[in-house]
C-alpha cells in the first residue's frame, strides 16, 4: 500500500510518530519517549547541552529511518514492528529468533552510561566556575553542531570520489 507522502513527511518531524504512522507502534512509542526524555534526564544533572545534542541526532536517525521504513513498505516488504533500541539487546538462536533479552549486555552498558553521565556532571560542576571552561562550553555549544556538518558533507563528497 502506498502513503501518502505528505503525510509521511509531516508525521516523521516528530520522532516516534512516523513510526507510528507506518503501523509499527513499539518503535514509534519507544522513539518518541527516548526523544522527550533524553534532555530532560540531562538538564537534572547540568548537562543539557548534551542531551540536546542527543536529541538531535534521535530526530535526525528517526526521521531519515522513517521514509526508509516507508520506501521498504511501498515496494511490498514485510517490516515488522520491533523496538527502536531495545530490540538490540535480545539474544538470538541460531534461525535468528529472538529468545530473551541479554540482560547481562544491558546491564553492562547501561553501567557504562551511568559512569559517563556522572563523570560529565562531576566535570561540568567542579569547573562551573572557572572562565576557562565557562569559555570552551559556549565555543562548543556555538560551533559544534556546524562543524559537525560541515566535516560530514566533505566525507560524503570524499566518499562519493571513490
Amino acid at each position: 500500500m502506498r502513503r501518502n507522502a505528505l503525510s509521511t513527511f509531516i508525521a516523521a518531524l516528530i520522532p516516534g510518530v512516523g513510526y507510528m504512522y507506518l503501523g509499527l507502534y513499539k518503535k514509534g512509542l519507544e522513539a518518541l519517549a527516548l526523544f522527550l526524555l533524553v534532555k530532560p534526564v540531562f538538564s537534572i544533572v547540568g548537562l543539557g547541552a548534551i542531551g540536546a545534542l542527543l536529541q538531535f541526532f534521535i530526530w535526525i536517525y528517526a526521521f531519515v529511518d522513517t521514509f526508509k521504513i516507508a520506501s521498504l513498505m511501498d515496494s511490498g516488504r514485510e517490516i515488522y514492528d520491533d523496538t527502536f533500541i531495545l530490540g538490540n539487546f535480545y539474544s538470538r538462536d541460531i534461525y535468528g529468533n529472538r529468545k530473551n533479552i541479554d540482560s547481562k549486555y544491558l546491564i553492562n552498558l547501561l553501567a557504562i552510561l551511568l559512569i559517563l553521565v556522572g563523570v560529565f556532571s562531576i566535570i561540568n560542576k567542579a569547573f562551573a566556575t572557572n572562565e576557562l571552561y565557562i569559555m570552551i562550553k559556549s565555543f562548543v555549544k556555538m560551533y559544534f553542531i556546524p562543524v559537525v556538518m560541515v566535516l560530514g558533507g566533505l566525507y560524503l563528497l570524499l566518499q562519493n570520489k571513490r
